[in-house]
């Protein structure tokens, strides 16, 4: 039994009598895990996109400014290796890149400098 109690003009008295904590479960990497890697973070503008487990689907990838405006949009059908953007005409700051597919929606931040 674990006890807390505090001293002052107001006594409050916490008590646990058992306590369950669960063992941490060991990573496991399904084959048709989805992954979606945005590098390197920060960026000078120069950014890749790896994808994975969206094959045969296709997918909007928008990049979003920091209040939620759409600066961005490509549909993707085909996932050839990571896809590398050249977002170095944007001003610096952070950002938001939004990927799309099925009923799925995964975000990601991403900082510019």
């Amino acid at each position: 039994m674990l006890s807390f109690c505090c001293l002052g003009a107001l006594s409050t008295t916490l008590s646990i009598a058992s306590a369950q904590v669960a063992a941490p479960r060991a990573a496991t990497r399904v084959a048709d895990e989805k992954s979606f890697l945005v590098y390197p973070n920060p960026s000078n503008g120069i950014v890749h996109i790896a994808i994975n487990g969206f094959e045969g689907r296709k997918m909007e990838l928008r990049i979003l400014n920091v209040i939620g405006t759409v600066i961005y949009r490509e549909t993707i059908t085909e996932l050839n290796g990571p896809k590398t953007l050249d977002l170095s005409k944007f001003a610096t700051g952070l950002y938001y890149v939004k990927l799309e597919a099925d009923n799925a929606s995964e975000m990601r931040k991403l900082v510019i400098r």
